[in-house]
């Protein structure tokens, strides 16, 4: 087998077995091991990945990427999106995937009592997980229905609901393999699927192909069923039950539930007591029966059971693959950090509930999820709009939370004449830059390296990448070079010192020195002269806020535009979808993600006002600098989902995108992010002034250089993402231990 590419870039590959030359679909390859004549390697073709491959050879530079064909246009136009300039790189489905689809496994999440695969198959129920459920939950919980017995019993009419706890107890204190059977006072023959269709030339009912032979319908068993529930709901010792017994029962269960659930593994063991929540507790006693087995002997003609509860496993460790709504359930379980953080926040001002650092922590936790949401939000408009639409939205709404929670901080400092919370925010965008820039790509190399040893990715990309970035650190550190070279010198304390001859004695003749301590570059001279500012730096700063968006639009029209054949032609070709693909609606609409969107960053706001308000007390506690602060804290969090995307790209052997996460991430902070903050303080004045600390510029400088000759070969491996990491640690070690000014102190 021979592998022949011609030399243009959006040539098809065409691949000889036994002599025919033959196109198939990228998807449709099997596993192969191909040898390319032109550029004489091998090269190993698979299916079940992102796999990618850059070579070149004599003046050819050739690149193919192979990835899964989307299930339908919605999510081919999210992966378009994702090799594009500007947009954000998502890795999730935005459309809802047929549950027939996935693995054997992930079906068994979703299946709520899956009796069937049970019944007659063992399983084993003793293990560490089932005995440590026993031990913390199911002692207790059977405890509290054996109480609730002989509280009913004592009543004598709730003698029926004591029975009915005692048989709860034991199936709570170890309920694994275990099945709980609803006992129907229902014929078994009336309980079968009776359909009757109506005839109009006739005027009656006739029955249909599904019709039981027995000829009982489904209405009367309907009227029957319904005629027992009604009779149990105006029994005396019913509302005796609801009134003794259920509340503390649904009580107890709640909290086990809400616990379970919080772990995301033990998610069985809470849909065991939420079913015990939603039914059990309010069906009529003598309906429940427990047995170890799926069959139970009744009496068939006037009783037949159904399994209504079945679990073998308290935990499931495949249960952080759950999804609610098209989001993972540990972003999900995150939300409750939102509602934590609002409430004790606005509700408990004079911190007598909690304390300040605890509500800035759960402020911080709380913009997670909600800054995960947002991305999903604009990920799902973008899939189903256009790219122009999608370029604007991502270009505005991309950076709304940095903005929301920056312009938020910058207010508090303006409102208390506080220097400190602007060189927070400027820490801030010092510390996304090398996070997006170093911290991503390099977990991504260390997590895809561990996997598949070497990875690929398109140089052509990352190198338009690389220019924004050269771009972008000249545009915002311009003035910071401008202040250094022409600002003056402030220091804290001056000592006039004498010169010494080399007998030792002093010299009144001899140049007399300084020795001066806590100096800084300032743009203000003496007595308060700040001309060189407003003549020089300010106009300077208003001319980078200019070039830096146009730079930003233009590399839009690039490579959306002019060349996009040229850097995305190796990705479109394969995002051809069949004509036998589905057609699947998004999982969020547009209006959905709409709506989303903004109560998400009306959330956003509310949580950066209660991170800045309890700001003080969290830096006063820890002792940390406040550029430490700004540069993890501040930066880290709302990068967490770009890391998460990162990783899971790197895993199916994608590098490429985990790079570009980074890489235009870095250019929006750069190219969006400061432009707006500099238009925003020209229109509502909040003493923010571009001009950065030496350590931030030089950070900042030496992390684009190092990235950049990373992105030169076009590989990747682990050892080259550690040191990336390794580059990243020691900065931030650096801004641990740095001295901050007193002028800056919060």
């Amino acid at each position: 087998m021979s592998l022949e590419k011609s030399n243009s870039l959006s040539s098809s590959t065409s691949v000889t077995i036994d002599g025919q030359a033959t196109t198939p679909d990228v998807c449709d390859l099997p596993k192969v091991r191909i040898r390319n004549s032109n550029i004489n390697k091998e090269e190993e073709i698979t299916t079940d990945g992102l796999h990618n491959s850059v070579a070149r050879s004599e003046g050819f530079e050739g690149s193919a990427i192979f990835i899964h064909k989307p299930e339908n246009e919605i999510e081919a136009h999210r992966i378009s999106n994702n090799y594009l300039f500007g947009f954000k790189k998502w890795k999730s489905h935005v459309t809802a995937r047929p549950l027939s689809s996935r693995s054997e496994i992930v079906q068994d999440l979703y299946t709520d009592v899956d009796v069937d695969k049970y019944k007659t198959k063992k399983v084993t129920t003793v293990n560490v997980s089932n005995v440590l459920y026993a031990v913390f939950i199911g002692w207790w919980i059977a405890l509290l229905y054996l109480l609730v017995a002989g509280l009913m019993f004592v009543t004598y009419i709730g003698i029926p609901h004591a029975i009915f706890c005692w048989r709860l107890a034991q199936y709570f204190f170890w309920p694994f393999g275990k099945f709980l059977h609803q006992i129907h006072p229902i014929p078994l023959y009336a309980a079968a699927h009776v359909s009757y269709e109506y005839n109009p030339e006739e005027g009656h009912v006739e029955p249909t192909e599904r019709t039981n032979l027995v000829g009982v319908n489904d209405i009367k068993a309907t009227q029957e069923q319904e005629k027992i529930i009604t009779n149990y709901w105006k029994r005396p010792q019913t509302y005796l039950w609801l009134l003794l017994g259920v509340p503390i029962l649904v009580i107890s269960h709640g909290i086990i539930c809400f616990i379970s659930w919080m772990f995301v593994v033990s998610i069985p063991t809470a849909k065991v007591n939420l079913k015990a929540i939603k039914k059990i507790l309010f069906l009529p006693p003598e309906q429940i029966l427990v047995n170890s087995t799926a069959f139970v002997e009744v009496d068939s003609g006037r009783l037949h059971s159904e399994i209504i509860l079945y679990t073998h496993q308290s935990v499931n460790v495949y249960y952080y693959k759950f999804t609610i709504d098209g989001v993972n359930v540990i972003l999900v379980n995150l939300l409750v950090f939102v509602f934590l953080s609002i409430a004790l926040g606005y509700s408990d001002a004079d911190n007598k509930i909690t304390d300040g650092v605890t509500k800035c922590a759960l402020a911080i936790l709380a913009i997670i999820p909600l800054t995960y949401y947002i991305g999903l939000s604009i990920t799902s408009i973008s899939a189903q709009s256009s790219f122009a639409v999608g370029a604007i939205l991502n270009a505005t709404f991309g950076s709304i939370v940095e903005l929301i929670l920056f312009v938020i901080v910058l207010k508090k400092g303006k409102d208390t004449n506080n220097q400190c919370y602007g060189e927070l925010v400027k820490s801030s965008l010092a510390g996304t830059i090398l996070c997006s820039i170093l911290f991503i790509p390099g977990v991504c190399m260390i997590v895809g390296g561990i996997k598949y040893r070497t990875q690929n990715f398109n140089p052509r990309s990352a190198s338009v990448s690389a220019s924004l970035l050269f771009v972008s650190i000249i545009g915002i550190f311009a003035p910071t070079l401008f202040s250094n070279i022409y600002g003056d010198l402030e220091c804290g304390r001056c000592e006039l010192k004498n010169n010494t001859d080399y007998s030792g004695n002093s010299t009144s003749n001899y140049t007399q020195g300084f020795i001066c301590e806590d100096c800084r570059q300032t743009t203000v001279g003496i007595d308060g002269d700040d001309t060189l500012y407003k003549k020089h730096l300010e106009p300077l700063i208003y001319a980078c806020a200019i070039v830096l968006p146009l730079s930003y639009i233009v590399g839009l029209v690039f490579t959306l535009k002019t060349h996009s054949a040229h850097i995305y032609d190796a990705f479109n070709e394969q995002l051809k979808i069949s004509s036998t693909a589905h057609e699947d609606a998004a999982q969020w609409s547009r209006l959905k993600s709409t709506l989303i969107l903004l109560f998400c960053a009306v959330l956003i706001a509310l949580c950066a006002d209660l991170v800045t308000n309890n700001l003080q007390p969290l830096l006063e506690s820890t002792g940390v600098s406040e550029y430490f602060v700004g540069v993890t804290m501040l930066a880290l969090v709302p990068e967490l989902p770009e890391v998460v995307n990162g990783v899971q790209f790197a895993l199916q052997n994608n590098v490429n995108l985990g790079i570009e996460i980074g890489g235009s991430t870095a250019i929006q902070v750069c190219l969006v992010q400061v432009p707006l903050l500099v238009v925003i303080n020209l229109i509502f004045p909040l003493n923010f002034k571009l001009i950065f600390n030496d350590v931030h510029m030089y950070s900042v400088i030496f992390s684009v250089v190092v990235i950049n000759y990373i992105f030169q070969d076009g590989k990747s491996d682990y050892f080259q993402g550690f040191i990336v990491l390794c580059i990243y640690l020691v900065i931030l070690s650096m801004y641990f231990f740095t001295l901050t000014p007193d002028g800056v102190k919060c």
